[in-house]
């Protein structure tokens, strides 16, 4: 089924004093304008998002745009490839500037306020692209309302959740690096304290075989002392050993937590337990 490459939902008035984002990369997408309602708006290639676009980089809710008490801020909710502006990661809301360049995965536009200084790119064909509207035949005790209150509440539900997603990703991408380092820091422990454990039996043996050479002349070697040593670096050893083990545990739990909030990531314009997901009923 062909998807225009841009297209915004119902119910989303806009006026040429609203900010907008003007594509400017990938070459098929670019001059096209996206402009930004005083409301607090998703963009992705989801079908349900509020500024859909047609690009396979985007994730189905890929970012958010608010606008509020005359700032505009953009938030990353969770996606796959990232959102930047001006080449630093977006890892919590950020407020933009006139000019700024965001990028939602390979995809970049230009922030341009009313009146502000930006250059903007030419649009495509002179024009901005042309949204297609389709009401649907209305009778009197029948109305069918599209329910504002209800879209904005199923936005926000929807980057309630995805939020709750990108953080659960991040807290398992953080317990994966700490599980690699007690695996990395308890191997080197147990190798240290098996070698030191060898070192000191075969430094024990050697002084044994020296003194029975020698005829019982000197002083015989101590047997505590090298059953001493032995011990320490066995604990040490064994330590390293629990430490390593306990890092492959964590590891595999980590790994399960970032593949579960993976999958739940990319099935939230999907999975018809979600609320925003369900069909809704025409009277």
């Amino acid at each position: 089924m062909y998807m225009p490459p841009f297209q915004r939902r119902r119910g989303m008035p806009t006026s040429s004093d609203d900010p907008r984002l003007v594509v400017i990369h990938p070459p098929e997408l670019a001059g096209t304008v996206l402009r930004l309602s005083r409301e607090r708006q998703s963009l992705g290639r989801g079908r349900t998002a509020d500024l859909q676009l047609d690009d396979p980089h985007l994730s189905s809710f890929h970012a958010s745009l608010s606008h509020t008490a005359g700032q505009t801020s953009v938030e990353d909710l969770g996606s796959r490839n990232g959102t930047t502006v001006n080449g630093d990661p977006v890892r919590r809301p950020r407020v933009l500037r006139d000019g700024d360049v965001l990028q939602f995965g390979v995809l970049r536009a230009r922030y341009e306020e009313p009146g502000g200084t930006a250059a903007s790119p030419a649009v495509r064909h002179g024009e901005e692209r042309l949204v297609r509207f389709d009401v649907e035949r209305q009778a009197g005790g029948h109305i069918n309302n599209v329910g504002r209150d209800q879209h904005n509440h199923y936005v926000q539900q929807r980057d309630s959740f995805l939020r709750e997603v990108a953080a659960a990703r991040t807290r398992s991408l953080r317990l994966i690096w700490l599980s690699l380092a007690l695996i990395f820091g308890g191997c080197l422990v147990y190798l240290w304290g098996s070698y030191s454990a060898f070192s000191s039996v075969g430094s024990g043996v050697s002084d044994i075989f020296k003194y029975i050479e020698s005829s019982g002349a000197g002083k015989p070697p101590s047997l505590s002392n090298l059953v001493g040593e032995q011990s320490f670096a066995l604990s040490v050893a064994l330590i390293g050993y629990t430490v390593a083990a306990g890092g492959i545990m964590l590891f595999l739990v980590a790994l399960i937590m970032h593949v579960i909030a993976v999958a739940r990531g990319r099935k939230v314009d999907s999975d018809p337990r979600h609320t925003w997901n369900a069909p809704v009923r025409r009277g």
